[in-house]
């Protein structure tokens, strides 16, 4: 989507590109009435010419801008311009948690205050029905006070519903941090996020994700059948109790995980 460099959406004229995912790229672009940056997210043109696409698009999109938290990312604006959908968001300048993570796993200080942030933006988006359904470093920002904003809500369950499959058989998502129930394609609830989130504190506590594979499939399927990697082989001298929760927040069954994002949050504070 380079071509879009340089161009206008609607009103926002698009400058750079931040970054890209599987079904969306990410730009920085300018609003002139505003007088101020934004993030806008396109998406391809394939996907936003399909009428039923674009109505559920704008459905979920009308509910997750309702989702007014300090830890969400806010959607400022929606539309569809040379042939492709967008979602304009508050433009963050410091990055991701991604980002942050290439240099190595998180003091348990750093680790709480992201898991705290990251978990009370879950919290508030499954108070009102809505399932994240891709929690993942990458899509938390971070800005220059080191706070952290969890987006793309609702995005992956649009797409999936349009697209049931990619090329490689895995269900739409980030296969690292897909929950078992995700990847067979069944009914999730918000402990599939559980799942995700304590997925996400096992890398920040190790600076691994617990399955790694070349093919996303054959990720997948390790977390459907195969136990995660104890987080104490990657980071010695880690609290048995803190790896206690890492692990149970990893169960195969959603029955056997938390049953919410708060029992995650209490179990890890009291852990460490």
């Amino acid at each position: 989507m380079s071509e879009l460099i340089g161009s206008e959406l609607g009103l926002y004229r698009v400058q750079e590109p931040i970054g890209t995912g599987g079904m969306s790229a990410v730009y920085k672009a300018y609003h002139p009435t505003l007088d101020c940056e934004v993030a806008i997210k396109v998406l391809p043109e394939h996907l936003s010419l399909d009428p039923d696409f674009r109505q559920r698009f704008q459905q979920e999109v009308r509910v997750i801008a309702r989702l007014q938290h300090a830890h969400i990312l806010p959607v400022l604006d929606y539309g569809q311009d040379k042939g492709r959908l967008y979602l304009v968001m508050r433009y963050v300048e410091h990055g991701t948690l991604a980002d942050r993570l290439v240099g190595g796993p998180l003091d348990l200080a750093e680790v709480g205050h992201v898991m705290h942030q990251v978990g009370a933006a879950l919290i508030c988006a499954h108070d009102r029905g809505v399932i994240h359904r891709d929690v993942k470093p990458a899509n938390v920002l971070i800005d220059g006070h080191g706070d952290c904003y969890l987006t793309d809500f609702g995005l992956a369950k649009v797409i999936q519903d349009s697209v049931r499959l990619t090329s490689s058989g895995v269900g739409m998502g980030t296969p690292a941090y897909m929950s078992p129930e995700q990847g067979k394609g069944a009914q999730v609830d918000e402990r599939s996020d559980v799942y995700s989130l304590g997925v996400m504190l096992y890398e920040l506590v190790t600076g691994r994700v617990p399955f790694e594979d070349e093919a996303p499939m054959a990720v997948m399927l390790k977390h459907i059948t195969e136990p995660p990697p104890p987080p104490s082989t990657l980071r010695p001298g880690l609290a048995p109790a803190l790896e206690a929760v890492i692990l149970k927040a990893l169960a195969k069954e959603p029955a056997e995980r938390y049953q919410s994002v708060d029992e995650l949050l209490a179990a890890f504070d009291a852990a460490v």
